[in-house]
């Protein structure tokens, strides 16, 4: 494979949890380790890169984007302002700059790079560790088609990867983002549930897992509709029925309401906090 087909990426915040995610999902991909770089602060956390994934690493983030044509910017968004401040000046001026970091719009990355980088966000969820996630890709001012395709390309090893436009970013946090944490607390209610009715804590923690996994590749292969699955296991003056009955009457939509609002709101208030710096 050429280096066209390949261009070098250099990830920075390589040895964090997203940085190490993109990283294998490239690799998984069959993007080459030698097109790969991974810089941190932490030489030994590099190091366990290095040893699984085969890639360079670097604790200079300025080094590891020079002759980068990617550069995956996976630190705290807190943390970005500085990061963005210390590479501006050896970025290449035709490098795609792509952006895992929550809260921080386009805009942020673009007032503080030269003008015309090209930059893209990402939103990935932590299933993307397993290669499971649904990450949504949005362009900035100047990112193209051709720079979106890359993105999906890089991120694809991770999961499902979606287009969206900017602006529908704050829902997509909400379903995907946030919405792991939104399962296991369905679990741990079912769980709850369980043990309220006599099961021991491990066993029914095992069948609320294995219920919810279940269900959900069934919902993924079926091809069928979450309506339509419910459905059919909620038989006419059943069980199952009554149960949904009573979840509806005691607000279980109004709750998921609720949450996804605060979300939201936080996710607006955290933005204009860090781009004040």
């Amino acid at each position: 494979m050429s280096e066209t087909t390949f261009p070098r990426v250099a990830v920075l915040g390589g040895a964090g949890t997203i940085g190490t995610t993109v990283i294998g999902a490239m690799r998984g991909a069959g993007w080459p380790a030698d097109r790969i770089v991974a810089a941190g602060r932490s030489g030994d956390s590099l190091d366990a890169v290095a040893e699984q994934y085969g890639v360079e690493t670097s604790t200079d983030a300025t080094a590891a984007v020079l002759g980068a044509d990617v550069v995956v910017t996976s630190v705290k968004p807190q943390d970005m302002r500085a990061l963005l401040a210390q590479i501006a000046p050896t970025l290449p001026a035709d490098a795609l700059v792509l952006t895992p970091a929550a809260a921080l719009p386009a805009s942020f990355y673009e007032s503080l790079l030269a003008d015309g980088v090209a930059v893209v966000r990402a939103m990935p969820n932590t299933p993307a560790r397993l290669g499971k996630g649904a990450i949504s890709i949005s362009p900035g001012t100047h990112a193209t088609d051709a720079h979106m395709d890359l993105s999906e390309r890089i991120l694809s090893g991770a999961g499902l990867v979606v287009r969206v436009p900017e602006e529908q970013i704050d829902g997509v946090s909400v379903v995907s983002g946030s919405g792991p944490a939104f399962f296991y607390a369905v679990a741990e209610a079912m769980a709850a549930a369980g043990m309220a009715n006599g099961l021991d804590k491990e066993l029914a923690e095992a069948l609320a897992a294995q219920t919810l996994i279940g269900a959900g590749a069934l919902l993924e292969e079926s091809g069928e509709t979450p309506a339509e699955l419910r459905a059919k296991v909620s038989s006419k003056g059943g069980t199952t029925l009554a149960a949904l009955a009573a979840m509806e009457a005691a607000g279980l939509q109004g709750v998921f309401s609720a949450g996804a609002n605060a979300a939201i709101a936080r996710a607006k208030v955290l933005g204009e906090e860090l781009q004040q710096g």
